[in-house]
């Protein structure tokens, strides 16, 4: 070390040297391994995840910005007045059928119970062929 202790070398030039021959870089390989070090580590890629997710997203939502003026227009005509009108023969279809539909389901069930003898039913659950 004595020869680089030269009076020509500039002073932050000798510590210099003097930091880049430690021996304890060379002799521990994870010398660079700090708490800092782990914590860049640990969220390094979780942030670069989060930044890769939201540009996604932005570039999906500036794609469909055009596209959603087209659905609001084709909105404006799905809910026109003169598409909106039910003729009355669905509407009574849609009150009826619910209401007669178990009520026959119910009749036909009716009357095929009480058109057998008294336990005939319960013999056929027992006996079924």
């Amino acid at each position: 070390m004595a020869s680089l202790a030269s009076p020509s070398l500039p002073s932050c030039l000798l510590s210099l040297l003097v930091l880049l021959q430690l021996p304890s870089s060379h002799a521990d390989p994870f010398y660079w391994v700090s708490p800092g070090v782990l914590v860049l580590i640990a969220v390094l890629p979780v942030l670069l995840l989060q930044i890769a997710v939201g540009l996604l997203f932005l570039c999906l939502q500036h794609r469909l910005r055009g596209k959603l003026r087209a659905e609001l227009e084709n909105l404006h005509r799905t809910f026109d007045p003169h598409f909106l009108r039910v003729p009355s023969w669905k509407i009574a279809l849609f009150v009826i059928v619910p209401v007669l539909g178990p009520l026959v389901a119910l009749i036909i069930c009716y009357n095929w119970l009480h058109r057998r003898p008294a336990g005939q039913f319960l013999e056929e659950l027992r006996n079924p062929f």
